[in-house]
């Protein structure tokens, strides 16, 4: 009996707190997968202006569908219009001298989609924001889910010096290019007959690549005493990954928002958290400032905004105190069998060996070419090392 009231006990309590606990199931109705999508801004300090145009994707098979064939425009609260032109992959671009790009001044978006939905955006207020101060990283370990378990790397911080006057709404962006290098040059490959390739062609092994960093950067000044803020934490980057084993470099661009506009950034940011799963909050919706002018009922997602914008570059060349810890990313296959193992589809397949003779070991294309790991061998403008 004692035994019985005991689980009772334990037994009740626990059945409240979980049912009490309710995942969150979002309902995505179909019609929501056809929804227009539309962003981009007017970007005080940029001379090209862009606006994409796309159509929403099922959430169980995420694409992008890019609109094409779309007529739009730009205008401001002075009566000027300025006309985009079709880049391809939704995208629409036009320059807008920057006499017309002043603080105080309001642009609107106007689309007229190729089925003859004509949809504008509100009108939102160029705010005047700072040139972007100071962007440096510090060495810094940090410490991951498992207690006294640490991963090297560098931390980036940007500082942020703004006038009273100035906007108090801050958003940045990062994107990040390194170099990296295949392990192996070319010396031995076979489509039929073994080649030797001498000397070794080490001319796959060098590539860039760049990409933009997910994470979204905001920072409100309005509840602070001066506009201003020290050692905002943007990119960490690890020495688990390549990125920094021959040269990396953070640009990072400062937008300078209305209030309006940070909040629908501030609203992305927290949905896009990655702190935080599907089922340990509920997304927040986020309201866009499109409208179907055609087709009131019709919901348009996206946002268009106008920002200042100020933006630096970084270079990092390899840190002498942060060895690096990355995998060489080359796998291979031994030949057991011989290259009767090799189907023709696989021509030419790439073999390890030195100077004198071939080894019956297949080195994967990623062991030659750098390209397979999603970069070019186009060495940017900017690439100092």
């Amino acid at each position: 009996m004692h035994r019985i009231s005991k689980l009772f006990y334990i037994l009740v309590p626990v059945l409240i707190i979980t049912s009490c606990i309710r995942s969150y199931d979002p309902e995505i109705l179909a019609e929501d997968e056809k929804k227009i999508v539309i962003s981009g801004q007017v970007a005080a300090g940029d001379s090209l202006q862009k606006v994409n145009v796309s159509i929403g994707s099922p959430i169980e098979e995420p694409e992008f569908l890019p609109m094409d064939g779309c007529h739009v425009e730009i205008s401001d609260d002075q009566g000027h219009t300025f006309v985009m032109q079709g880049a391809g992959k939704g995208d629409f671009v036009a320059e807008i001298d920057p006499v017309f790009l002043m603080p105080g001044v309001a642009f609107k978006i106007s689309v007229i989609t190729p089925e003859g939905d004509h949809i504008e955006s509100d009108f939102d207020t160029l705010p005047p924001g700072p040139v972007l101060d100071t962007v440096y990283y510090r060495r810094e370990d940090i410490e991951g889910n498992t207690p006294q378990q640490f991963t090297m790397g560098i931390q980036f911080y940007v500082d942020l010096r703004a006038a009273e006057s100035d906007s108090r709404y801050y958003r940045w962006e990062a994107i990040e290019t390194w170099e990296y290098h295949a392990v192996r040059a070319l010396t031995w490959y076979y489509d039929g007959l073994v080649h030797q390739v001498y000397p070794p062609d080490s001319s796959l092994m060098v590539c860039w690549i760049t990409k933009r960093v997910p994470t979204i950067f905001t920072l409100p000044t309005d509840n602070l005493s001066e506009n201003r803020y020290d050692m905002f934490p943007l990119q960490f980057v690890s020495n688990k990954t390549p990125r920094l084993g021959v040269g990396y470099s953070l640009l990072v661009r400062q937008f300078a928002h209305s209030r309006e506009s940070f909040t629908y950034w501030e609203q992305t940011r927290i949905n896009s958290d990655p702190q935080g799963g599907l089922y340990e909050k509920q997304p927040l919706a986020i309201r866009g400032n499109m409208h179907n002018l055609t087709h009131p009922d019709d919901e348009v997602l996206g946002y268009f905004s106008a920002a200042t914008v100020s933006e630096k570059r970084i270079f990092v060349s390899p840190i002498p105190d942060l060895p690096s810890e990355a995998p060489l990313i080359c796998d291979y296959q031994v030949l057991r069998k011989g290259l009767i193992e090799i189907r023709p589809e696989l021509y030419p397949a790439y073999l390890d060996g030195n100077l004198m003779t071939w080894y019956p070991i297949w080195l994967f294309p990623e062991c030659i070419d750098c390209r397979v790991l999603g970069g070019n061998q186009y060495k940017p403008d900017f690439w100092p090392f």
